[in-house]
């Protein structure tokens, strides 16, 4: 299938100003089930509990309950999260494979939310080991209500930070290593 597509399609793939190309469209079970769902709880640093499913109307849906109660193991000194993160791409071999987005320059999120701050992560295909926890983040005000909105992010202004700390020392994202994306709530809010 690699094959394929580098000898069929790649000659024929061309980009023009304000094109956009769908890489999630949450209408099916089958691309849910490439997206994880991670709490504080999974990691045993909360009580947090949360679901991203198929809703009615074909969308897909993340909902859940933050709870920002600290558990008394003398460990954890903050909590409240949940987290959604995409699969990342495989090859033949159960080779992972970034997502090549250089002919790209926004990122276009169509949501409808609850008008709290999410926070859009990039995570990068790292070489070294101390840069597996390298994030690019973005945060994404919603607006509550019945409404949709759509954000368009440059990818100039994600920020590099390194578990959820923000580095003194910027790097532009390199769009040719993405290897997945993720959406977060940690608003530090119980709800």
């Amino acid at each position: 299938e690699e094959w394929k597509r580098i000898l069929y399609m790649d000659h024929l793939y061309h980009m023009n100003h304000n094109d956009y190309e769908v890489v999630w469209k949450f209408d099916d079970k089958e691309v849910m089930r490439n997206w994880r769902v991670t709490t504080d709880r999974d990691n045993d640093e909360g009580k947090s509990q949360a679901e991203f499913i198929l809703g009615p109307e074909k969308t897909a849906i993340f909902r859940g309950f933050v709870n920002t109660d600290v558990p008394k193991d003398g460990i954890v000194k903050a909590s409240g999260y949940c987290n959604i993160k995409s699969a990342p791409n495989m090859k033949s071999f159960k080779r992972e494979t970034p997502l090549d987005w250089t002919d790209f320059t926004h990122l276009i999120v169509k949501c409808r939310g609850d008008g709290r701050a999410y926070q859009m992560l990039l995570y990068m295909n790292s070489y070294f080991d101390v840069q597996k926890d390298d994030t690019y983040q973005f945060p994404l005000f919603t607006r509550g209500g019945p409404y949709w909105q759509i954000a368009k992010i440059p990818f100039s202004k994600f920020f590099l930070a390194h578990q959820g700390r923000i580095q003194d020392k910027q790097f532009p994202v390199d769009l040719s290593s993405v290897l997945s994306m993720g959406i977060t709530l940690a608003d530090s809010n119980k709800g």
